[in-house]
């Protein structure tokens, strides 16, 4: 043998030994070692700087959120300020709150004090009502006092003797005619009503939220629960900094107009803390790797050398294992290497198969050994398969995959895979999985779809919102979701049954999918609620005649188990990015838009606005309160008497209930009472104001006044409970009261729900000898001839007809046509809401018998209605108003 033929033999040699598990084995290792931990300190290191970034995103959100709160905020209050500051220069300093409460410009008092004070400092008016100090020696009134500057003045935080509590004052100032100085106007708040909208979970436990004053003083601030004012703070001079003895990321931007900063602050601890969790983490899961790696690759040399020993016994018994395995429900393909002059892989032959595999490819064994892989299946060079089992001839060890096969040769769609290498080949065990495909798909379609009507169920309905609200914001478009009820449904599935009812909604669904467009979504969300997901590109209108074609086609009458039946819906709309930014606050929102256009009268479509949540959670408060007020006895009656427009005399009064609340001070019936029908309390309250108003009737006749008709409004509920005659009955004969000194008014709406059964019921409470008057006349659906049938003896005119009295011609016409059609019938007419004289007028000139309103007077407390009674009684009546003189 010569020199250069030895010397390939030694390399082969010893490229043969590198190549042996024992020798390569603990270099591999080694490099796997390293890699593990350059890996781990370059994720740390990134995921420091994803999570710093992160803070600082957030900051900036928070940032642009709160100061997007406290603008609006500012914007309330300077608004309140000009239209106080134009109500006192218009109505006076003592006329302008009154005028505004009238109107309803007054913010909430619960929240805000409004007072006016005078160019000496005093306090002339407030609202809700104070001890009137003066502010003479208060920095804010200085400032005006001194200088035109035009613009709101915001004060640092104090307290004083008419607002014990801390508060910020927000001040305007006053001119006179002559532009001189003549006041200021006020509106106080809480402190801590800049920082209400602090989230721990967004903020954390040590984040902050506040308003600081151009002058570096604090006004708000609030970390945590804990709120301050008053310390100074200087403007941070970088993203992270110390501030309150806390490392934060802090920031400070002033709002526009107002020499206010707001400041967000987000402790670096807390923002960073899942950075540090997730650092140890992976520290410990890279030593653990490591101790794991180390201690396997040890025992993988120990067997190394015996399986170098055992390597031929190993080929025989895989080849042994495959030999057996032929009657296997699984097809076993065994492979040959095919290499070419230079030794490459170049294809694979067939050695041997099983039944399994032929029945798979449709050839018999003897025909596959014929061929060889790329042979029988030309498309495996260019879909992978080829090159995967080549790496696996290389790699060694066990691989397994599916796949979707797009090989025609074999006779299966889904493909488990299985490849085992041998010496000089490979084994591979093929296995059909497309019954478990087709069920996992038949299963994830169940998991999404509703079962009835095969809509996407409220699962997918929100995948695919949350996947529609990425694609606008990425497209600058907006997403319409609208929550739709159908209206009557419980009507027929109760009426008809569930089949019936399945029926209708299987209808329904179909009708809805019908009328959308490509792209959009309508989705079951539970029971009769679907909803609609309308992906509007960027200044489209399309939406619109899509919900409108929606609504058609429900109210479209379907024939259900024989019967026509017809449901409408409600719709209520929500729009992304104006009504909220992620799914779950688009379904609310749309959720209250819908009950709105239920309280609209169903059957329409109504758009989000943020007032709705405002009054769902001013309801849900003032119903929690209404629960217990009447056991509490937060409830009184005031009474406003009624004026014979004839003589000027007081003829009655209608009792007015009114809600003292312990904490919101007095509630107006327009507020509870509505609350207090829905939820079936008004049967309760209704008993009580009767009982209470008989009782003080009879109270005053005891006390020597003259008898007076006293008036009881009945709700719609109360009217048609079945035990409203005994109730009343019950009442008069516990008062002693006299029922010719009852009247009880009833709307017309209420009347005309069921005729029949309304005017049964006034009939047997005419007999008792009750007074019937039918309120806000003119308002219902009342026909003439219904009326003429009506046991009554009053008709009300309604406020809206009064109001506009003298400058109406409309208005006008329609209260003279109601005096002359009740005068015909033989009633008395009654105006209320008469409050000026020219109405007044109008009304005696027309023969209008009765009236009531603030002209004469507000509704009064029992005791000063008994003055007014007792001066009435007197030898020589003094009428104020002068249109009453007879």
């Amino acid at each position: 043998m010569t020199a250069r033929a030895r010397g390939e033999t030694l390399r082969h040699r010893w490229l043969r030994r590198g190549l042996d598990t024992h020798f390569s084995l603990p270099l591999f290792a080694f490099l796997l070692l390293v890699a593990i931990w350059v890996v781990t300190f370059h994720e740390i290191d990134a995921e420091r700087v994803h999570a710093r970034e992160a803070a600082v995103d957030s900051l900036g959100e928070l940032m642009g959120t709160y100061e997007a709160q406290v603008a609006r905020s500012l914007d309330g209050i300077d608004q309140t300020l000009r239209v106080l500051k134009y109500a006192v220069e218009r109505k006076g300093a003592l006329g302008a709150l009154p005028e505004l409460g009238r109107e309803g410009l007054l913010p909430p008092g619960v929240v805000f004090v409004v007072s006016i004070v005078d160019r000496n400092g005093v306090t002339v008016a407030s609202n809700p009502r104070a001890l009137p100090i003066s502010v003479a020696d208060q920095a804010y009134f200085k400032f005006h006092q001194e200088r035109d500057s035009g613009a709101t003045f915001v004060s640092q935080a104090t307290r004083d003797a008419a607002n014990t509590e801390w508060h910020l004052h927000f001040t305007r100032r006053l001119d006179d005619e002559a532009g001189n100085f003549a006041g200021i106007v006020i509106v106080e708040t809480d402190p801590a009503y800049f920082t209400s909208s602090y989230e721990r979970s967004r903020l954390g436990e040590q984040g902050m939220l506040g308003l600081v004053g151009g002058d570096g003083v604090v006004r708000s601030l609030r970390v945590g629960d804990k709120l301050s004012f008053g310390q100074r703070m200087e403007r941070p001079s970088g993203q992270v900094a110390m501030v309150e003895g806390v490392r934060r990321f802090i920031g400070m931007r002033e709002v526009h107009g107002v020499a206010l900063n707001v400041v967000v602050g987000l402790a670096e601890k807390e923002q960073m803390a899942t950075f540090e969790r997730e650092r140890l983490e992976k520290i410990g899961e890279a030593s653990v790797a490591s101790a794991v790696l180390v201690a396997a690759t040890a025992l993988l040399w120990l067997w190394s050398w015996q399986g170098a020993r055992h390597r031929a016994r190993m080929r025989r018994a895989q080849e042994t294992y495959a030999a057996a395995s032929l009657a296997s429900l699984d097809a076993f393909f065994v492979l040959r290497e095919v290499r070419d002059a230079g030794g490459v892989i170049i294809d694979f032959r067939f050695v041997d198969a099983n039944s399994r595999a032929e029945k798979m490819t449709g050839f018999s064994k003897e025909q596959l050994r014929l061929t060889t892989l790329c042979g029988l299946m030309p498309q495996a060079r260019g879909n992978g398969m080829f090159d995967h089992l080549v790496h696996v001839t290389k790699v060694g060890g066990v691989h397994e995959q599916e796949w979707e096969s797009n090989i025609p040769q074999l006779r299966a769609r889904w493909l488990h895979q299985q490849v085992v290498p041998v010496e000089g080949g490979l084994v591979a065990i093929v296995r059909d999985i497309s019954e478990r495909k087709l069920a996992e798909v038949r299963m994830l379609h169940l998991a999404h779809h509703d079962t009835l009507t095969g809509l996407p169920n409220r699962g997918l309905i929100a995948e695919r919102l949350e996947l529609t609200i990425a694609q606008a914001s990425r497209g600058g478009g907006s997403v319409l979701v609208a929550f739709i009820d159908l209206d009557g449904f419980k009507l027929v599935n109760d009426g008809l049954g569930h089949n019936a009812g399945d029926e209708l909604l299987k209808v329904v669904a179909a009708r809805m999918s019908a009328c959308l467009r490509a792209g959009d979504t309508v989705g079951r969300f539970g029971g009769d609620e679907f909803v609609l997901v309308l992906n509007e590109p960027r200044h489209s209108e399309d939406a619109a005649p899509v919900l409108e074609r929606v609504r058609e086609a429900v109210l479209e009458s379907i024939n259900v188990g024989g019967q026509e039946v017809q449901v409408s819906c409600s719709i209520g709309v929500a729009v992304y990015p104006n009504d909220g930014a992620d799914a779950g606050t688009l379904l609310m929102h749309a959720d209250a838009a819908m009950y709105r256009a239920k309280d609209m009268g169903k059957n329409n479509c109504q758009f989000y606005t943020r007032e709705m949540n405002a009054c769902i959670e001013e309801k849900l408060v003032l119903l929690e309160g209404l629960r217990g007020a009447l056991d509490d006895g937060q409830f009184r009656l005031v009474y406003q008497p009624k004026v014979d427009l004839r003589t000027g005399r007081i003829f009655g009064v209608e009792a007015l209930v009114r809600w003292e609340h312990p904490e919101h001070g007095c509630i107006g019936p327009d507020r509870f009472i509505p609350l207090a029908e829905e939820s079936g309390m008004i049967v309760a309250l209704g008993e009580w104001v009767l009982r209470t108003a008989c009782r003080q009737n009879r109270a005053w006749q005891e006390a020597g006044l003259a008898p007076l008709r006293m008036s009881v409004n009945v709700s719609p509920r109360q009217f048609e409970e079945q035990g409203l005659v005994p109730r009343v009955a019950l009442a008069l004969a516990d008062s002693g009261l006299a029922a010719e000194w009852l009247e009880l008014e009833v709307t017309e709406g209420v009347i005309m729900r069921d005729l029949q059964q309304a005017v049964a019921k006034m009939g047997e409470l005419r007999a008792m000898g009750v007074s019937l008057s039918i309120d806000d006349f003119g308002t219902g659906y009342s026909s003439l001839s219904a009326l003429k049938s009506f046991p009554v003896s009053t008709l009300k005119i309604d406020k809206s007809f009064v109001r506009d009295l003298g400058v109406s011609e409309g208005d006008q016409a329609v209260a003279s046509s109601i005096i002359d059609l009740a005068h015909r019938l033989r009633l008395r007419v009654i105006a209320e809401g008469v409050e000026t004289e020219q109405q007044c007028a109008f009304l005696r000139q027309n023969g209008c018998d009765e009236m009531q309103g603030y002209l004469f007077s507000r509704p009064l407390p029992p005791e000063q209605l008994r003055l007014l009674l007792e001066e009435q009684a007197a030898p020589i009546v003094s009428v104020p108003q002068p249109c009453l003189l007879a």
